[in-house]
């Protein structure tokens, strides 16, 4: 920042500026960590809901048709 003679010491506004580029890289790579990870599970729910389903239609397909009125 300008000091009291006025001039601008341009190192730390470029030492800031890095900082900066740091910090959103890291928050962009702990979003992209979640975001994997978020599709992992909801991977893994998706596989658990269709192993529901085929489990459901077979327990219908044992019931005998006339006691499904």
């Amino acid at each position: 920042m300008a000091d009291e003679n006025g001039s601008f010491d341009w190192r730390e506004q470029i030492q800031k500026n890095w900082e900066d580029h740091d910090r959103i890289w890291r928050s962009i790579e702990a979003l992209t960590n979640d975001t994997v990870n978020l599709h992992k599970s909801l991977v893994a729910q998706k596989e658990n809901t269709d192993k529901l389903l085929v489990a459901l239609r077979e327990l219908i397909d044992r019931i005998p048709p006339e006691n499904l009125r």
